[in-house]
């Protein structure tokens, strides 16, 4: 009989590295995560850090296959979670994004959530100076866990 387990695991993602606040023509720059289908947590740049808090639901059978990562800041399909960091600004309250970084989750195992508590570390820049975008890949993205 299979075993289910379910929890709830906070997220701590870090984000350094960024890039400067008049990019591309972009003269007024954010950085926000998507909860749903909105932008929440917004911070103007320049700064040098920006922290984002986030709570996963977490399900599925650890002796027969990956967690599933549940909940408004998941992305994505069962087989491909993510989490999305999102570049633009507010303009008159609405959302304008004009890039977003595709932070994968399917690479988390049940021994990387044991803590419930993760850190991503996310350089920000690109190798053209400008706001990394699309699947961060390699040294991009640091996963950790998070100390109590």
């Amino acid at each position: 009989m299979a075993s289910i387990e379910q929890r709830v695991i906070k997220l701590r993602i870090e984000c350094f590295d960024l890039p400067p606040h008049d990019w591309g023509g972009h003269t007024e720059i954010w950085l926000g995560i998507q909860c749903g289908k909105e932008v929440v947590q917004e911070v103007k740049l320049p700064t040098q850090d920006v922290v984002f808090e986030a709570e996963l639901r977490v399900d599925g059978d650890p002796a027969h296959g990956r967690p599933n990562f549940l909940g408004p800041y998941a992305q994505g399909s069962a087989q491909d979670r993510f989490l999305y960091l999102c570049w633009g600004r507010r303009h008159f309250g609405l959302w304008a994004g004009f890039r977003r970084a595709k932070i994968s989750l399917s690479g988390l195992n049940w021994e990387d959530i044991d803590s419930n508590r993760l850190m991503a570390r996310v350089r920000c820049t690109d190798a053209k100076g400008g706001p990394s975008c699309a699947s961060l890949k390699g040294d991009f993205v640091t996963w950790s866990s998070l100390p109590e």
